[in-house]
């Protein structure tokens, strides 16, 4: 019995470490979004005035908001999903038996960490394609890849707050029992 009390603390020691490694990491990523969204509204306020009063509007202005848009809204992610602001359907589980509500928002979580770390794979492979093949705006002259890699990193996060998910529902389970 000591040697799984012993466990229990172990484990939970890791688990709040790395949640407050996630938690950390998810508000510094969102000042980046902070960042990108004041870069979105400076272009946009640059290419309106440039074309209105100097009629030169801001070239590559339509890619810079996009990629701005990028650096804007990948980070938000895990900081949204960290302060509960995902759309949630509790209506139904919170009538549940509390062992059948863990093990379904278990299975919840975990079919988002599975999402997320296809999402992470799948953007690290398009962002290595991208690099390879040397894609740049066509205005800008950006290179598409840094973004794609960005959006990958932007699901590490994701990919740990559901991983923690996943393991205090199911540490919950195999602590209440039947109950």
């Amino acid at each position: 019995m000591l040697m799984r009390e012993k466990k229990g603390v172990k484990f939970e020691k890791w688990l709040s470490r790395t949640d407050r490694f996630t938690r950390s990491l998810s508000r510094y990523l969102e000042w980046v979004g902070v960042i990108g969204f004041l870069l979105m509204f400076l272009a946009n306020f640059v290419d309106v005035v440039g074309a209105k009063f100097f009629l030169w509007p801001l070239p590559g202005s339509v890619e810079i908001i996009g990629f701005s848009q990028i650096v804007a809204i990948a980070p938000a992610i895990a900081f949204a999903l960290l302060l509960d602001r995902h759309i949630r359907v509790e209506f139904i589980i919170m009538r549940l038996p509390r062992r059948i509500r863990e093990t379904v928002c278990g299975i919840s979580s975990f079919l988002g960490l599975v999402t997320f770390a296809l999402i992470l794979w799948q953007s690290y492979l398009y962002g290595e394609s991208l690099q390879k093949a040397g894609e740049i705006g066509s205005t800008s002259h950006i290179p598409f890849y840094p973004f794609a890699y960005f959006i990958a990193f932007c699901c590490v996060p994701v990919c740990l707050a559901f991983l923690m998910e996943v393991l205090k529902s199911l540490a919950e389970v195999l602590r209440n029992g039947s109950s």
